[in-house]
């Protein structure tokens, strides 16, 4: 008889998870073969606030006003006047873009 230590492994897998692994490394073969078709298959999704403002034109802010009357004072617009939440969608094109409406959310259905 000899006196053995057990091989440290990381952890020890079952066999759902080795089917997952073997199944990944597939589609990495595949990514291999025809990396451009395996690509077009994936889909991501990014979010994003957008800022928006509305600035009035010179001509919609003239006003009348007598020779002797103060010129008219108007402050400016920040950029951050509102700001929407932008939803992305892409494979290696953008499949869809969607605005989200103040107050609501996102969900999984």
């Amino acid at each position: 008889m000899r006196k053995v230590s057990a091989c440290w492994v990381q952890r020890i897998l079952t066999e759902e998870q080795k089917k997952v692994r073997v199944d990944v490394h597939t589609d990495l073969s595949r990514l291999q073969a025809e990396p451009q078709t395996f690509l077009d298959r994936i889909v991501t999704q990014d979010e994003t606030l957008v800022h928006h403002f509305d600035p009035e034109t010179k001509q919609q802010s003239m006003i009348w006003k007598h020779v002797t009357s103060p010129t008219p004072k108007k402050l400016k617009v920040t950029p951050s006047a509102g700001k929407v939440m932008a939803m992305v969608f892409c494979d290696s094109h953008v499949v869809m873009t969607n605005y989200l409406s103040k107050g609501s959310t996102v969900t999984g259905t």
